[in-house]
């Protein structure tokens, strides 16, 4: 965190009037504890945890979502949206990515320079490429079927949307070398939250905007 960078959205937090905001509280800790319901309890100790945030008074009209910390390795996790994001009377399409490995975070946003090179969407994959100057990051996302949440609109929890919870994502970390790249970290997350709404296509003619 800056003072010009309070988070996750880096300086668009400022931005007055967005009808979403976006924040991540925790990319990966452990848990401790039990959910009780009708008498059924859940223990969910030794699980692994992630927890972001939300707020405005409409989640974007397209957008795309995921999240995943169980990989192979420990202390290993990715989040990512890409969204289009209304601006004074037109829109762009917006993206956030991080990756934590080795207790780093590799971040892929718009604000800070980084693009989307590659973003292929169909009913149940998604490809993305995302690059900075020193880094790249390809994902494979492979969707399994979801169940519909309550979401925002206007205000009121009237929408709904489709969300996985037991999808697959296949990540490379990759660090660039002259005109080659040197392979960091490969890997699957399993137990991957996946969501994919809205007309995707405007998010691809956003991206050449």
């Amino acid at each position: 965190m800056k003072l010009l960078s309070p988070g996750v959205m880096g300086w668009y937090a400022f931005v007055p009037g967005m009808e979403c905001y976006h924040g991540i509280l925790s990319m990966d800790h452990s848990i401790e504890g039990f959910i009780e319901v009708d008498g059924i309890r859940t223990d969910f100790t030794g699980g692994k945890g992630y927890i972001e945030k939300d707020w405005g008074v409409s989640m974007p009209s397209s957008w795309i979502w995921m999240q995943t910390n169980h990989f192979d390795r420990e202390g290993v996790s990715l989040s990512g949206s890409i969204a289009k994001i209304p601006w004074f009377g037109s829109y762009f399409t917006g993206y956030i990515f991080g990756f934590l490995y080795d207790k780093k975070l590799y971040k892929f946003t718009a604000y800070s320079g980084a693009k989307v090179t590659l973003l292929d969407v169909t009913a149940d994959n998604t490809r993305i490429r995302l690059e900075n100057k020193t880094y790249r990051l390809d994902i494979d996302a492979d969707r399994s079927k979801g169940v519909d949440l309550p979401a925002p609109k206007l205000g009121e929890m009237t929408a709904k949307v489709n969300e996985s919870l037991n999808s697959s994502i296949n990540v490379d970390l990759l660090k660039k070398k002259g005109s080659g790249t040197e392979l960091i970290y490969s890997g699957t997350g399993r137990n991957a939250g996946l969501e994919f709404v809205g007309n995707i296509t405007e998010l691809i003619k956003g991206l050449k905007k």
